[in-house]
């Protein structure tokens, strides 16, 4: 049957270019409520049915990003099946992280009190498997009004529990987040609360400022109590209020979000932190066919007034900026997205979410790509076509800008008879920067075409990471094809170093030797934007994720060191008379630092880093890990450079090791530093987080002969310790 001119449901028709918002076309999202999680922003939405005439929901569903521009779809990790009481409306809900477990509260109607009900599943990933907890209502009393859950852990622990429309009502949740202690409570629905009281306790003729109707999300900035809702009545817009405790007493604080033209007569907000940006959800009716029965979600960013209060935010169809790349080197879900034209999402056990509803002309945008620093050589997809197939397009910036390559999907036996496809790529003469990348499909007028599982550029990998760094030097991560298993980080451009003015070389291993900087990354990538070159051990993250693979070795910290050293005197090289082959830093951390200590004799290498780490004794060799290099005592008799250790403070697991290393280091110079955060550091924190500091001072000292970052560490009042948290040790001979 052939596709309709008007698209059913809440597909996109056609969008302008910029235009972000909403951020999510394939289905009909509501109620939007943000979760920032290990790096990632996770967004929970309700799902309107496609041409409905009234909240007609049965589903929730997750959406998560990086970047905060391309949002990968996890489909519906929870339903109205997933709870026995419940058999209609699923309505709003929040999602939230404790213990490592993550609590998704909702609302729906109970068929046990015939009222709607506040229900919660609990799952061990932000994306589920979700269940219902307790197998029955968390609240319910067979009231209407119990509607639109928001949840809140203070500073002290305490969870908070608010709902309601009219009345908003109000929980202490238990530490174990699926029961609660006392009384329902109740806000004081006042003028002075909410600009006005609810509606069938106002007095005729008189004009109030504002009223709360529902939604409210419960946050806290600067000390102060946050409460917005959707106000106001039908049409809706989001107001807040503020108060020194969630019982109150609260103060109306104006609006935030005021009416306009949304094509949605209802409003529901969530806020959050990401990256150093605050950002604004809510939901529109503005997709094609959409309204206040068919909404979708929307993001804008803002910055909080002085005094941590909210300024008015107005709704746009540009959306947000991206905050980071995407990387094509890797294998990316179809379903991951900027914005796309015609196409649904569907799941199953087997796959999980998938893209589907191809038609021709359809496509799927990508924003802010990051290509590296070379063009990518092929495309693979994995693909299924009950028949005819068609073509898979990429073209840079826009649907008819300039082509990278086509790959041709034959019918392949079935909708879900998956094939895994490639072909070669065109090189082009634009230049390598990131881009904007559209994946248009193309066949015959008509029929649906094809399913779309995942999607992955082939090359050299590369990728920019935080920008390039805080350093004068801009930094890329990438692979050299010249060394297997290793990932270099090396300022982009060469063209300010030479044989004069070499970059040093720091050669590091990983924590639990890991064949993957992937914890480290961040920290290592800043390092270089100071005029590094960076040789990690293992393969190149394209994303912050645990590399499950085998375990690094000893050699390759070794492998590490001539590789540079050949490359400096190559002609062919890039970095040929480009780096400092005399003044080598070998470091890691944790497991990583034991391979280093065993490397440490290597007469190359001109200063030591060890890094959460140090040898075991005789009466702790027990608490190593199997595949750990184990080295006796006795080796560090063997280091014939300088040496720092920084350590995570007595909590780090391998501060008593490396402090009992450095206490029986005498014949170098030696120094021992702590920060108190435990043997994980902060190399996950943007650009390296603290440890960065005497690292790079370190280096620079050792390596660079930079005798300002020596105070860092030299004299009777070391720059280190004037920096909060830090504690520094020193040898008689680096006094």
């Amino acid at each position: 049957m052939m596709k309709a001119t008007i698209i059913c449901g809440c597909l996109l028709a056609a969008v302008a270019t910029k235009a972000q918002n909403p951020f999510v076309q394939t289905w009909c999202t509501s109620d939007p409520a943000p979760m920032v999680h290990d790096g990632t922003m996770y967004v929970y939405t309700g799902h309107d049915e496609d041409g409905a005439d009234f909240f007609w929901m049965q589903e929730w569903r997750v959406y998560s990003t990086t970047d905060m521009v391309n949002w990968t779809d996890h489909g519906s990790p929870l339903a109205l099946e997933s709870f026995s009481w419940a058999d209609d409306r699923a309505w709003a809900s929040q999602c939230v992280a404790r213990n490592g477990k993550f609590y998704w509260y909702i609302c729906a109607h109970s068929k046990l009190s015939g009222g709607m009900a506040i229900g919660v599943a609990v799952g061990n990933s932000p994306t589920g498997p979700f269940k219902d907890a307790i197998g029955k209502p968390l609240f319910e009393n067979g009231s209407w009004d119990h509607i639109d859950p928001t949840v809140f852990i203070d500073d002290d622990g305490q969870a908070w529990l608010m709902w309601g429309n009219p009345q908003c009502y109000y929980l202490k949740l238990n530490r174990d987040m699926i029961s609660y202690s006392g009384e329902l409570g109740k806000l004081d629905m006042t003028e002075e609360a909410f600009g006005g009281p609810m509606m069938r306790q106002r007095q005729q003729g008189k004009k109030y400022k504002d009223s709360y109707v529902e939604g409210p999300w419960l946050t806290k900035r600067n000390g102060t109590y946050q409460l917005l809702y959707a106000a106001g009545g039908v049409p809706e817009h989001i107001s807040y209020s503020t108060a020194p405790s969630p019982t109150g007493p609260w103060k109306y604080a104006g609006e935030i979000m005021p009416l306009s033209e949304t094509n949605s007569f209802t409003n529901h907000c969530g806020v959050a932190d990401y990256k150093g940006h605050s950002y604004f959800f809510y939901h529109t009716g503005k997709l094609p066919n959409g309204g206040g029965f068919g909404r979708s979600v929307a993001v804008e960013e803002f910055q909080y007034n002085a005094d941590g209060s909210f300024p008015t935010i107005m709704p746009t169809d540009e959306g947000v900026k991206p905050v980071d790349a995407l990387s094509p080197y890797r294998r990316v879900e179809a379903e991951t997205m900027a914005f796309s034209k015609g196409l649904k999402t569907e799941q199953n056990d087997a796959i999980g979410v998938y893209v589907t509803d191809i038609h021709n002309g359809d496509y799927i945008k990508l924003q802010n790509v990051d290509f590296g620093t070379a063009w990518p050589t092929s495309f693979t997809a994995r693909v299924a076509s009950g028949l005819r197939g068609g073509q898979i397009e990429l073209h840079l910036d826009s649907i008819r800008g300039e082509l990278l390559g086509t790959l041709s999907v034959p019918g392949t036996g079935g909708w879900e008879q998956w094939q895994s496809l490639t072909t070669d790529l065109t090189p082009l003469t634009s230049p390598v920067a990131n881009h904007d990348l559209y994946l248009v499909f193309k066949g015959r007028k008509g029929p649906k075409l094809f399913n779309f599982d995942w999607w992955e550029l082939g090359g050299v990998k590369s990728r920019t990471v935080e920008d390039g760094g805080t350093g004068a030097y801009k930094a890329v991560m990438k692979e050299e094809p010249t060394l297997p298993a290793h990932t270099v980080f090396v300022p982009k451009d060469l063209s300010a170093f030479s044989k004069k003015k070499g970059l040093p070389v720091l050669v590091w291993g990983n924590g639990a030797c890991t064949d993957s900087p992937w914890e480290h990354y961040k920290f290592l990538n800043e390092i270089a934007s100071h005029g590094y070159l960076v040789i990690a051990t293992g393969y190149i993250p394209m994303e912050e994720k645990p590399y499950r693979g085998p375990m690094s070795t000893t050699e390759q910290q070794i492998a590490s060191i001539d590789w540079a050293i050949a490359q400096n005197a190559d002609p062919q090289s890039p970095y040929y008379q480009k780096i400092d082959v005399k003044h080598i830093c070998a470091a890691g951390m944790s497991c990583g630092g034991l391979q280093t200590l065993y490397n440490c004799a290597d007469k190359r290498i001109t200063a030591l880093m060890i890094c959460n780490s140090g040898l075991f004794n005789q009466q702790n060799a027990h608490q190593a890990v199997g595949g750990m290099p184990m080295p006796p005592k006795e080796k560090l008799e063997e280091i014939h450079t300088p040496i720092i250790y920084i350590l995570g403070g007595e909590t780090d697991i391998a501060y008593g090791n490396g402090m009992d290393d450095f206490h029986r280091i005498k014949h170098v110079p030696a120094c021992a530093v702590n920060y108190p955060v435990g043997h994980g550091g902060t190399y996950r924190q943007p650009h390296g987080g603290e440890f960065t500091v005497p690292a790079l001072a370190w280096l620079d000292w050792q390596l660079k002969g930079d005798s300002k970052a020596a105070r860092m560490f030299k004299g009777n009042s070391p720059l280190l310790l004037q920096r909060e948290g830090w504690t520094l040790e020193k040898n008689a001979k680096l006094k």
